[in-house]
């Protein structure tokens, strides 16, 4: 079956209201807001805790099979 909605993926530094935005963008189109960060850390789409950067390091694998019906 096709994909019918888009997927938008929005980035850029903390602290600038993206969550905001992409909110606001789903209330307003009827897409779906996935928080990337979040389903990572739920869904245990990572390969542990980088320190030097202080994230996750995504297992993209993982991630995008943990997202694909979404």
């Amino acid at each position: 079956m096709a994909k019918i909605k888009p997927n938008i993926i929005v980035t850029g530094t903390p602290g600038v209201g993206k969550t905001s935005h992409c909110a606001l963008l789903a209330q307003n189109t009827g897409l779906t807001h996935l928080s990337i960060n979040q389903t990572v850390k739920e869904r245990e789409c990572h390969d542990g805790w980088d320190e030097e950067f202080q994230s996750w390091i995504v297992d993209e694998d993982k991630l995008l099979d943990s997202i694909e019906d979404e």
